[in-house]
């Protein structure tokens, strides 16, 4: 008879400690599911009259969720960055940290404005005398576009510099 409840005490300790495991996931929800839409291996086009390649990016979430990684590199090799980011803690959002060919890096942090994320630039090696950030807008799961915008006013108002469309690969 000990022996029965002892199995049974054990199996319910056991699906007790699963299931809290399993409710304890540390990368998951908010604000991690922000990037995953961004995810994968895409082609970048420059959109003006025409829509000209410039570039591929793999993006990847690594870590159970809890870092992501990118790489780009150009259409004619001569220009590439690698990311990498992390939630933090402080803030609760992605921040992001490039690294680029040239030997310049930048730092960015990504959040929700409307139906649109942005990734607005906090830091970097090179002074900028305007705010800096990428708007990604018109997210589907086979594309999103990026708009490159400036302020010069603090964040005030923002100009739309560039215009890529990024296309999912795989």
């Amino acid at each position: 008879m000990r022996l029965i409840y002892y199995i049974t005490v054990c199996i319910f300790l056991s699906k007790s400690h699963f299931s809290q495991a399993q409710e304890s996931v540390p990368c998951q929800g908010n604000p991690y599911d922000l990037v995953l839409p961004f995810m994968g291996q895409w082609q970048e086009f420059d959109i003006g009259e025409d829509e000209v390649f410039i570039g591929t990016l793999t993006a990847k979430v690594e870590e159970d969720g809890c870092s992501i990684s990118q790489h780009f590199e150009s259409a004619d090799g001569s220009f590439t960055y690698r990311t990498f980011g992390y939630v933090d803690a402080s803030s609760g959002r992605w921040k992001e940290i490039y690294v680029f060919s040239n030997g310049r890096n930048s730092e960015y942090e990504w959040f929700q404005e409307g139906n649109d994320v942005i990734m607005r630039r906090t830091a970097g090696s090179r002074k900028l005398e305007y705010m800096h950030q990428l708007r990604l807008t018109r997210v589907t799961e086979a594309s999103y576009d990026v708009i490159e915008e400036h302020s010069y006013d603090k964040g005030a108002s923002w100009k739309a510099i560039q215009l890529t469309r990024t296309k999912k690969v795989k």
